[in-house]
């Protein structure tokens, strides 16, 4: 018999596996040989890549892609995407404080200095 770490493990050897199948193959062929029940399940799983279950599938609903449109978020939801409806990142949650002492509405920072002197 088969032993594996609990329902906990992810991941077992190819040793594993063919214990696995093999205690498999003998509940599932009772009526064939050891052997025979071996080689069927083998023929089952040929050709065949594992799959992961218990995953859910996307839902494509009306109401799932009204809420999934970026283009109609308001508020600060609606900075969090760009005009193509990809995620900003950080930039979309956090306020970057802009240190620079320039006020907001100053057309040309950095460009005082010239000003000034150019003016003298």
């Amino acid at each position: 018999m088969a032993h594996f770490e609990g329902k906990s493990c992810w991941t077992i050897t190819f040793e594993q596996f063919k214990e696995a199948l093999e205690e498999l193959s003998k509940k599932r062929f009772k009526d064939k040989s050891s052997k025979g029940a071996v080689r069927e399940v083998h023929r089952l799983i040929e050709g065949k890549a594992p799959i992961i279950s218990g995953v859910m599938k996307a839902i494509s609903s009306p109401t799932v892609s009204r809420l999934m449109d970026t283009t109609k978020f308001t508020g600060s939801h609606k900075e969090r995407f760009d005009p193509s409806g990809k995620g900003k990142g950080k930039v979309g949650r956090v306020d970057l404080v802009d240190e620079s002492g320039y006020v907001p509405g100053y057309k040309h920072p950095g460009t005082y200095d010239q000003k000034v002197q150019g003016g003298k």
